[in-house]
């Protein structure tokens, strides 16, 4: 589903719920150059979807226009002047994100995948987050970082895999980052960019102990 699929996949994805905010993200703009821009739902233009009217595998999907957080149509009725009762352009088209369903806690919406779930895709589908730990747990690690929402309970499989543990029992700092602007660095390298690693944190991908960790050696 993330980072990039159209309109009415991300509303099956989370439940059918309305209202969602979504941002496209087409690759190459200035809008997508970073995670914290793609997902900061005070820059660049929001859409509010608050009716999905699916016909088939795409339809209509409607709701409200923002620019840096606040309300503005311009671009709808100044490129899209045909369009009619706040239909939302290229709903159908990729590279949408999800930022937030307001009133519900995305945790609901993705919880954190157990042991004994089944992976419904890529190179392990139809195998337990289990079996992927023991066979290649690099993987799981891999998939949370390039997905916000994807979660799996990590203390869970050490307990039930402690001969796997020792092979990911590596500190904090020497870990690689396989994702974002500081791609191919160690945590380490970039403690010092306090306000990226607090940004870490704020999505779940470093734990607050972990944070605590580096910013104090």
């Amino acid at each position: 589903m993330y980072p990039h699929d159209n309109i009415f996949n991300i509303y099956y994805n989370i439940g059918k719920r309305t209202p969602f905010l979504v941002k496209r993200c087409e690759l190459g703009l200035v809008r997508s150059s970073t995670e914290e821009r793609r997902i900061d739902p005070n820059q660049d233009r929001t859409f509010l979807v608050e009716t999905v009217k699916p016909r088939g595998k795409y339809g209509k999907a409607y709701g409200k226009c923002f620019v840096n957080g606040k309300p503005d149509d311009t671009y709808r009725q100044e490129c899209y002047p045909n369009i009619k009762d706040e239909e939302i352009p290229c709903a159908g088209c990729g590279e949408w994100v999800l930022i937030d369903v307001p009133g519900v806690s995305l945790d609901e919406i993705f919880p954190v995948h157990k042991a004994n779930e089944t992976l419904m895709f890529g190179k392990y589908k139809g195998k337990s987050f289990g079996d992927i730990y023991r066979i290649d747990y690099q993987y799981l690690y891999w998939l949370e970082t390039t997905d916000r929402f994807f979660k799996v309970d990590f203390e869970e499989l050490k307990n039930l895999y402690p001969e796997i543990e020792k092979q990911t029992n590596i500190p904090v700092g020497d870990k690689n980052i396989d994702f974002g602007k500081y791609k191919g660095k160690t945590f380490n390298d970039i403690k010092n960019d306090v306000s990226y690693l607090e940004w870490l944190v704020s999505i779940g991908k470093l734990s607050h102990k972990d944070f605590e960790l580096l910013i104090t050696e």
